[in-house]
């Protein structure tokens, strides 16, 4: 085995080890079971110190290891049996660091995935916690343990799932639960809305490829129609993400405020710069001139700031994105744009959504059908009158085109 597969194989594991909910105690706990660096007899006497060796948690003590204590005592193999069996993990014959991976690598349902990866180290955490009450007096029973350890494991599932109202603390209910849990799907009807009477709508976007990486910037003017006042993009700097947002926001200001636009209502997909800028959240260090830039920014006119999402943010982003691939672009209207950047103007106009796509589609479709039922038919001497039956079809169409965009809308 080479060094750079030695190094992956302790690392996968560490990946394994972080699941996202679990106690940070727990997770580094597990990460010390895992390099085998407890305080424990036999980790002392690999140091060189001899000593008489006795498990504290059993009746008739064997020597300290992280096997035993862990793993094959009375109580550890009690406990892992119970969870392993209800997942249908077979314990018999396996170590400590066989089940740890037979956990990790389950045939389940993928909700069900971090809630075992995080099932061996909440183990190891209460039995080493039962083992140092026993150790300093206390008497901690074996269902205390997995009362503990269910627990924990339904607080992961909460945090995880918030969704579920309420969570059993029995362990066979729980994998029940997970595996026919059905998530309820949330959706945001997300579109660019005009600005009001005397306001201009800025929409800033900022992009960095491998953040940090090469960066650019976009941003965009528009009226109360929607028409495209102004609009830039360049490439900045390499810097990370947040500093891209961060400086088209900077330079979308500088601009309105040299052009003599007092009335700004400025979107960004930004939800940090969003909510440092409005002062919820700390400005991150790197950020922290820039911040003070854009308020100072903001002292000159009257901004309003607000967070969008990236489906109402399309056209500053392709901005942003052009100038990395194309170089700078600057437009004073919606003719010195490129051909995508018109196509998202007029679906902002428009306010794209299915029933407007739908709308245009079948206007367009008018179109073609009334041009081809206005031709004249062989042996129709008058050019301008179509046949009944053209006229017949034409009024259906024109009925049905009604009706469904009417139904749409």
């Amino acid at each position: 085995m080479g060094v750079c597969e030695e190094q992956a194989e302790p690392m996968s594991a560490y990946k394994k080890i972080w699941v996202k909910g679990l106690p940070f105690k727990i997770a580094f706990f597990m990460c010390k079971v895992w390099r085998n660096k407890l305080p424990l007899d036999a980790f002392f006497r690999r140091l060189g110190y001899q000593m008489a060796s006795k498990c504290w948690c059993c009746v008739d003590p064997l020597e300290e290891t992280t096997q035993h204590l862990f793993f094959t005592s009375y109580a550890a193999n009690k406990v892992w049996r119970y969870y392993l069996g209800h997942v249908g993990i077979v314990t018999e014959g396996l170590t400590l660091h066989q089940a740890i991976i037979k956990c990790w690598t389950a045939d389940v349902v993928p909700r069900l995935k971090p809630i075992l990866q995080a099932l061996p180290s909440v183990i190891v955490w209460e039995l080493w916690k039962r083992r140092n009450s026993y150790k300093y007096g206390d008497a901690v029973t074996i269902n205390r343990v997995v009362y503990q350890i269910s627990s924990t494991l339904q607080s992961l599932i909460k945090v995880r799932k918030p969704g579920i109202s309420q969570v059993s603390h029995r362990w066979p209910d729980m994998l029940k639960m997970m595996e026919q849990f059905t998530p309820n799907l949330r959706y945001t009807k997300v579109n660019w809305d005009f600005p009001k009477q005397g306001w201009v709508k800025v929409n800033t976007d900022g992009a960095s490829r491998g953040n940090p990486g090469r960066s650019s910037i976009g941003f965009v003017l528009k009226n109360k129609e929607g028409d495209v006042l102004y609009a830039c993009g360049k490439e900045i700097q390499e810097g990370t993400n947040s500093v891209a947002e961060a400086k088209a926001i900077s330079e979308a200001l500088k601009f309105c405020v040299q052009y003599d636009y007092v009335l700004i209502d400025l979107h960004t997909d930004s939800m940090v710069l969003q909510k440092v800028i409005t002062g919820e959240w700390k400005p991150p260090w790197v950020l922290g001139s820039l911040v003070e830039e854009i308020m100072d920014l903001m002292k000159r006119a009257n901004v309003k700031i607000s967070h969008t999402l990236r489906e109402g943010n399309k056209l500053a982003d392709h901005i942003a994105n052009y100038a990395l691939d194309n170089g700078l672009l600057e437009c004073y209207g919606f003719e010195d744009l490129d051909v995508q950047g018109r196509k998202l103007v007029n679906s902002d106009k428009l306010q794209c959504t299915n029933a407007a796509a739908m709308f245009w589609i079948l206007r367009e479709l008018f179109m073609v059908v009334l041009v081809f039922c206005t031709q004249p038919r062989e042996g129709n001497s008058n050019p301008n009158i179509a046949t009944k039956e053209n006229e017949k079809f034409l009024m259906s169409l024109k009925v049905f085109s009604k009706y469904k965009v009417q139904q749409e809308l």
